[in-house]
């Protein structure tokens, strides 16, 4: 029995090929989403499964009790637990303290990175069991090892151990070793950077290590071989009686301390405070919502077009119940052709896997799993379920046809649903796409302005080059002028949209009094890096090219000019200011740019130079030069006066470009805006055939009374493209606002042009009319003989 339904559903599927390629792409579309949500999951149940001693490390919990009785369960511990149980503790082995408080921007002198770290004692690499693939732990003060990502971020595939990350505020950090790559496994440990514990009271210098009631600090313990976890429960409650003794509880009536093993940590089942890269089970639930509503429009599609196709199967239900079929045997055959679409559904969600596994790399998606057994089992599972639920409501309305009525060619449709509901559905869905694509057309305009070339300055053909410390760059920069391709040199401390630093700025009159200085940004340059960058001078001109600094020459921006008092930037030309606590001309002001980030406010800036503050070479490559070939010969120039470092640089367009818009977010979301567009076309084409299945008659009737084509396909047409319209409608306005909501975050952002809308219009016209265009003009084309022959 079960050899013939699979025989009879094989044969319906071929038989309607565009119905069944349709609900098996649009399913396995939607599961490719449903399947990388599903890894999510898996990997949060399988984070911190890898380390050495799993039955014997343990997480350190604390409970604190506020003024009103209510208690706070915090991931976190206060910074002296994990000293004290290091002290005189048997049952302890060894204590590892972790510290995330370290977060900032890193440079190399080229490229800057937001940077998120940790600080950890040595112990951490032990017990943890992360293994370096290069150099060795950090320990020193001011060190840190890098994870293999990050350390490819910064510097390539040159080799960083020994080289220094700075940041304005805290000074540098050298890097002693790159940790090796953990996949596939997940840690809830994870950062870029692990710092030295001994480096945190350096860079946090209001550290008070023994304040017990700082949060702020994660402590775990590996026991002692045949220790238990009571033993060291009853510590805990030890230490937390002898705190209530001699701690002034301020804010909170007392503390206590619990252990958590290290299975316990992924999902986060008590929602604790302080506790990041741990997933609440919460936060699982509603992440599996969107895959789910993608796969629920896409199983309504499948109902909606299986529901249509039962015009032509009601004859077929008829004739097998005139023969004894029963309803639950009906039922199930309808069952084995959905299950069969939503196996090779399966086969289609899993090369879609794949082919976004290989092409869209964003950093937060998880994309291995430790056990891929159980990963196929639940895909499997999520398969057959997803196949019953598609299938069940069609499978009951087409097996309740009545034969008595079917075959006297009464047409059943009252089970099919009222069509003024459908029709709401295909607006939302479209309304939905049109929405989601003008948001993401806007936003990908604001990203593509930030990402190249905008009037902001110049980043085409320029090549930025990392100096060493205590580096000559003036010979250097001279024998780099002489090789072939290279227009201009210049110097600065550091590239726009890079750290800059910060000074106090005020009139020579106003030169002792301090209330009166104004804070403004400052970058070290020479003249041939303002002309490099294509500034544009408003009044005065760049400061000389001479690098004589006996008479010291600046560059303002209109908006240091404001701020110092003059209204007009001409007037402050030739003027003398104080620079900190040094006396400076204006020789010229430039319009306002971005300096740092485009979401920044507009802030005064000063354009100085100062040799002692240099750290760049800056070239300009003549256009058409063989990058090839200018890198080669500047390398070869660089060895000669470094020959045991490194030749870094960095292309300073492809730098912007990977820093605002080089994620697989973009690509991500094009191609969920691709498949909300898929789905609501399909939608659309099942409500199309369904309406003109209904009316063949009519247009048979209507084509023998000399209706041409054209009219026949706008009759049937005029409903749906109203459909698109009204969405339409409804959509650009909301995807407007919703694209100034975003682009007003941003001091410098893109224009809201008309393009974006008629784009967005003009794909939702295209595949909305191209779906209509092919029904309805099957049905118009039809043989009038063939639609009336019965009648």
């Amino acid at each position: 029995m079960l050899k013939n339904y699979l025989k009879i559903a094989i044969r319906n599927l071929w038989k309607h090929k565009l119905f069944s390629l349709i609900n098996i792409g649009g399913l396995g579309l939607a599961m490719t989403f449903c399947f990388i949500q599903l890894i999510q999951v898996q990997s949060t149940f399988e984070k911190d499964t890898f380390h050495p001693f799993p039955d014997r490390t343990y997480r350190i919990l604390t409970d604190a009790t506020g003024k009103d009785g209510k208690v706070y369960r915090l991931a976190s511990t206060p910074f002296p637990l994990g000293q004290q149980l290091q002290d005189g503790q048997s049952i302890v082995e060894k204590v590892v303290r972790v510290n995330r408080t370290f977060a900032g921007d890193l440079s190399n002198g080229v490229k800057t990175l937001r940077t998120n770290g940790l600080y950890a004692d040595s112990s951490f690499f032990e017990v943890f069991g992360f293994k370096l693939e290069k150099g060795t732990p950090a320990t020193e003060p001011r060190t840190a090892v890098l994870t293999c990502d990050m350390a490819e971020r910064f510097f390539g595939t040159v080799n960083p151990v020994g080289k220094t990350l700075t940041n304005k505020d805290f000074g540098s950090i050298t890097i002693t070793g790159v940790l090796k790559s953990i996949d596939p496994y997940q840690t809830h440990l994870q950062a870029d950077m692990v710092l030295s514990m001994a480096t945190l009271p350096l860079i946090k210098s209001d550290l008070n290590t023994n304040n017990w009631l700082d949060y702020n600090s994660y402590t775990f313990v590996l026991l002692t071989k045949g220790a238990s976890r009571d033993a060291l429960d009853r510590v805990l409650t030890g230490i937390a009686s002898e705190n209530h003794k001699t701690i002034d509880f301020k804010e909170i009536k007392s503390h206590t301390f619990r252990s958590q093993a290290l299975s316990e940590i992924s999902p986060d089942y008590e929602n604790l405070l302080n506790n990041p890269y741990v997933e609440p089970i919460w936060k699982i639930t509603v992440g599996l919502l969107i895959p789910l509503i993608i796969i629920t429009l896409a199983g309504f599609n499948y109902i909606n077009l299986t529901l249509t196709r039962s015009l032509g199967r009601a004859r077929e239900v008829g004739v097998r119940k005139v023969a004894g079929a029963k309803r639950r045997q009906l039922i199930f055959q309808f069952l084995i052709e959905t299950m069969i679409i939503a196996f090779l559904a399966l086969g289609i969600g899993y090369l879609g896997l794949l082919l976004m596994q290989a092409n869209v790399h964003v950093r937060w998606l998880t994309w291995q799993v430790n056990d891929n057994r159980l990963l196929w089992l639940v895909f499997i599972l999520f398969t057959l379920i997803t196949g019953f639920l598609a299938g069940l409501l069609p499978a009951r309305i087409l097996s309740g046809y009545q034969p008595v009525n079917i075959l006297k060619g009464e047409t059943v449709t009252g089970g099919i649903g009222k069509l003024g509901f459908r029709r709401v559905l295909i607006i939302v869905q479209f309304v939905v796409a049109l929405v989601f694509m003008t948001g993401t057309g806007i936003m990908n305009s604001q990203f593509k302005y930030m990402a190249t070339d905008n009037e902001n300055f110049n980043r085409k053909n320029i090549l930025n080059i990392p100096l060493v410390a205590d580096s000559d760059f003036k010979l250097l920069g001279n024998e780099m002028s002489r090789q072939a391709g290279v227009k201009r040199v210049g110097l600065a401390s550091a590239t726009f949209n890079d750290m800059a630093g910060k000074v106090k700025l005020s009139k020579l009159t106003e030169k002792r009094n301090e209330a009166s200085q104004k804070e403004a940004y400052v970058y070290a340059t020479n003249a041939g890096f303002i002309e490099n960058m294509r500034l544009k001078f408003v009044a005065g001109e760049n400061m000389p090219v001479s690098s004589d600094t006996s008479v010291h020459f600046v560059v303002l921006n209109e908006n240091a000019v404001r701020s110092l008092g003059w209204k007009n930037a001409k007037d402050v030309v030739g003027q003398t200011i104080v620079l900190n606590q040094t006396e400076v001309i204006v020789s010229g002001v430039v319009k306002d740019f971005c300096i740092i980030r485009y979401e920044l406010p507009v802030m005064p800036l000063v354009l100085a130079f100062d040799p002692k503050e240099i750290k760049v070479i800056s070239l300009e490559i003549a256009e058409g030069t063989d990058p090839e070939q200018v890198t080669a010969a500047l390398a070869a120039v660089w060895k000669k006066f470094h020959p045991h470092e490194s030749f870094v640089y960095s292309w300073y367009e492809q730098q912007l470009y990977d820093q605002h818009a080089g994620g697989g977010d973009q690509q991500l979301t094009n191609i969920m805006l691709f498949l909300v567009f898929a789905i609501a076309a399909m939608g659309l084409l099942g409500i199309v055939t369904y309406s003109t299945g209904r009316r063949i008659k009519e247009v048979g009737v209507r084509k023998v009374m000399g209706a041409s084509v054209a009219q026949i396909m706008h009759l049937l047409s005029a409903s749906f493209v109203k459909m698109i319209l009204i969405a339409a409608i409804i959509a650009v306005p909301i995807g407007y606002l919703l694209g100034s909501l975003f682009l007003n975050i941003f001091t410098y952002h893109a224009t809201i042009g008309p393009g974006v809308f008629f784009s967005c219009l003009a794909a939702l016209l295209t595949i909305g009319l191209f779906t209509i265009g092919i029904q309805t003009y099957k049905a118009a084309a039809t043989n009038p003989a063939e639609t009336l022959r019965n009648d």
